[in-house]
């Protein structure tokens, strides 16, 4: 047996339901079960889920304070007025700001935009730049991203007369700032039918509610799609209708800035939601991570090419510095990480002197995808003694109610149950380490302490076609809430197994099915190789996509995690490395069984266990180094062992009867037909005629010779063998010497020159026995 990395939760859904959408809409099961699964269970909702072309944008003046907030900017537009957008630096912020500076624009507007410092200015409007504003004339500020918690800069810039917007989608407090206008769906009041637009969305929607059709810029829809998938909203209802129409466009070609970093992104081929999530927005991140985000909102106002790709470049650079950093940091928190790990810690707290306060999320992150623990990472300022950190959790453990039962260490907290950012005095980061593993050890059990992945479905391999897998296709875009879907393959015969890639660290393989094969590919999984039997049946789960080669089609499985249920047999048989695999084996501690005295010396071993009857191991695993004495004896082992689920068989024999038959009976016969007639002849040389003629091993006519003086048929004097007339009669069986050589050729024929996946299912047959037994 081998076990899987992480737990499988199989979605469960109501086949009723999966039934009735199936057939009304003419989609296989699997489809069906899918939509079920994401809420979408009405033929004409799912009938546009997978066909977003027909979806419409809902009416923008629908969301609660969207004619006040038009009209304002409408008026200062054609008065005008200065405006000014206040951003947010991360991706949704940077697009958000710049959909909305590039729609008044086209409307006329006199319009600037502020995105605040991560280091310099914090999170979000400040008071500084509130009156800074007042400064530069400016008589509206509209956030995007932002604003719907900061009280302070909106009440500063009423008293000093300037008009305040706030665009936001973050979740409101129970009481609001003041502002001339409003505009989050998330508002109780507000009827906006969709509530979980992101910054960019929200942005979107203004700029709908503003710009007439005329100036309406359909790119804008790519700015927000970008938004929205990095910023990890649910890509369902009219979110998926910007990503989708986004990436389209962004596809088709787009501003010269989405157009730049797409090709530092990916190059020129299409770009998809994972390219956005994993290699778009982290480049339009790394700005504001690492120096400042205008450089990012530059990009996507630029109108020039040449100068977007030197932005892009310049953003691909600081990225490359991020991960670099990131590198580092993970690299020493790593070091603490594995030290409270052996001391059984179900949390971890890491903390170093000036770790770059930009990324210490994303290394929170890359310390609980190796963990699976929840991880707090803190950067200590010698200067002012304070520590400044980034969490992220797991599921299980609330990580906002975690940091609360700890918050008599912190000076301050906030975030939620997956993410959350905190501060505290360096001197009390001990204390704050040991309540909130307190925290954990009361909230976490075991098994929550296993990284779970969720299945959407079974599949076998004959089960699986193109056609199918390009009809799930059009559930994309894929991300939150509307993940890339995740099938299982049970238990299935291998057909192929080898490792790919420069290092070897990928695994590819290729699984049966009565009719079909399915290739499949486990990035990451090239050391599998070592614990996976070419005769094991495995359990795949992974994302289903097409491979094309050379005009080809075919359905292929991108592995996210394998394990192999049953009995394990590994053929160690006749491997030429094979005492660097017993050194592996004595490493992980795996027992060495003999059963013949000479075969720890034979091995140079002195770790090796004596099978002895009765005798009991308390592991999975074994490796059997030698033949026993008969099956019976084999058989009385695995009786008292029904846990033994993965064998090494080596079988080492010191004789070896491959090229020599054991005789037959009428080789028996005819040899002893010929003693009749000969009566009596020079052993050797008869014995070298008897080989020539009849083709059979000498071997084979010593071991009939020694038989039938065993026998009493014949004697040997001095190198002659003579008859011996009218013997006692007596059959081949009661020769104690046929019995034993006949016992040892049918071992050999067992369990050495067998195929392996014959010996296996005699294993397989006494273990299922001894369980029976067990049971009565």
């Amino acid at each position: 047996m081998l076990e899987s990395n992480n737990r499988w939760k199989i979605r469960e859904v109501d086949e009723e339901k999966v039934q009735r959408l199936s057939e009304s809409l003419h989609i296989s099961v699997m489809t069906a079960r899918l939509l079920v699964a994401r809420g979408i269970e009405a033929s004409k909702e799912a009938q546009l889920f997978l066909h977003e072309e027909e979806m419409k944008f809902y009416d923008p003046m629908i969301m609660k304070g969207m004619r006040e907030a038009s009209s304002r900017i409408q008026q200062a537009i054609a008065s005008g007025e200065r405006i000014r957008i206040f951003g947010d630096y991360d991706a949704d912020g940077v697009t958000s700001t710049a959909i909305l500076t590039r729609a008044l624009r086209a409307c006329g507007a006199d319009v600037t935009s502020y995105i605040p410092n991560r280091f310099k200015d914090g999170y979000g409007p400040n008071i500084g730049a509130a009156r800074q504003a007042k400064k530069d004339g400016i008589t509206l500020i509209v956030t995007v991203d932002s604003g719907i918690a900061a009280f302070d800069p909106a009440e500063c810039a009423g008293r000093m007369g300037i008009d305040y917007i706030i665009t936001d989608h973050h979740e409101p407090p129970e009481q609001l700032p003041e502002a001339y206008a409003i505009l989050n769906p998330k508002q109780t009041d507000c009827p906006y039918p969709f509530k979980e637009l992101s910054g960019a969305g929200v942005a979107l929607k203004l700029a709908q509610a503003v710009c007439d059709t005329a100036v309406f810029d359909e790119q804008w829809v790519a700015l927000a799609a970008i938004g929205t998938i990095a910023d990890l909203v649910p890509l369902i209802d009219e979110n998926r209708l910007i990503a989708a129409q986004g990436l389209r466009k962004i596809n088709e070609g787009s501003l010269p800035g989405i157009d730049a970093l797409k090709v530092k992104a990916s190059g020129a081929g299409p770009i998809d939601s994972d390219g956005i999530g994993f290699q778009m927005g982290p480049r339009l991140n790394a700005a504001g991570r690492m120096t400042d985000a205008a450089e990012a909102l530059d990009l996507l106002l630029s109108e020039d090419m040449d100068e977007a790709v030197m932005l892009a470049e310049r953003l691909d650079a600081l990225n490359q510095q991020r991960r670099s950093i990131v590198d580092q940091i993970a690299k020493e928190a790593d070091q603490q990480a594995a030290t409270y790990m052996d001391q059984g810690s179900k949390a971890l707290v890491l903390s170093g002197e000036a770790w770059h306060q930009g990324v210490i999320g994303i290394v929170a992150s890359k310390i609980v995808g190796k963990y699976y623990r929840p991880v707090i990472i803190l950067s200590i300022d010698k200067e002012t003694g304070i520590a400044k950190g980034s969490g992220r959790s797991i599921e299980g453990f609330n990580l906002y109610e975690g940091l609360k039962a700890c918050s008599n260490h912190l000076i301050q907290f906030g975030g939620h149950k997956m993410a959350a950012g905190l501060s505290l005095a360096q001197t009390e980061i001990d204390h704050f380490r040991a309540a909130f593993n307190e925290q954990a050890n009361h909230m976490l059990d075991a098994q929550e302490l296993i990284p779970q992945l969720t299945v959407d479905g079974t599949a076998k391999v004959d089960d699986l076609s193109v056609e199918l897998i390009e009809e799930v296709a059009k559930l994309a875009p894929f991300g939150t809430d509307n993940p890339k879907p995740l099938f299982l393959i049970p238990q299935a015969p291998l057909a192929k197994l080898a490792t790919v890639g420069r290092n070897n660290d990928h695994l590819k393989l290729t699984l049966k099915g009565s009719e079909k094969q399915l290739e499949g590919i486990g990035f990451g999984f090239g050391k599998w190789i070592q614990k996976i039997a070419p005769t094991d049946e495995l359990a795949a789960v992974g994302e289903l996509g097409i491979n094309e080669w050379n005009g080809f089609r075919k359905a292929q499985l991108m592995i996210r995690d394998l394990r192999v249920e049953g009995v394990q047999v590994y053929d160690w048989r006749a491997l030429r490395d094979l005492q660097e695999k017993l050194q592996v084996l004595r490493a992980e501690s795996v027992p060495l069984l003999t059963f013949q005295e000479d075969t720890a010396a034979h091995f140079q071993l002195d770790d090796v266990m004596r099978y002895e009857s009765g005798m009991t191991l308390s592991g999975h695993v074994v490796a059997l180094l030698d033949l026993p004495d008969d099956e019976e004896q084999l058989s009385a082992f695995l009786s008292t062992h029904p846990q033994l689920n993965r064998f090494y068989c080596i079988f080492y024999h010191s004789r070896d009867h491959y090229f020599s038959a054991f005789p037959e009976r009428d080789h028996f016969v005819w040899y002893y037909a010929l003693i009749r007639q000969r009566h009596r002849f020079e052993l050797r040389n008869m014995m070298r005629q008897i080989a020539g003629y009849k083709g059979w091993s000498e071997q084979s006519i010593s071991l009939m010779t020694q038989v039938f003086f065993e026998l009493g048929f014949v004697k040997i004097e001095k190198g002659i063998l003579s008859e011996i007339p009218s013997p006692a009669k007596a059959p081949l069986t009661s020769s104690e010497l046929y019995r034993k050589e006949k016992a040892q050729r049918d071992l050999e024929a067992r369990f050495c020159y067998a195929p392996i996946s014959e010996v296996k299912q005699w294993l397989i047959v006494q273990l299922r026995q001894s369980e029976k037994q067990g049971i009565k």
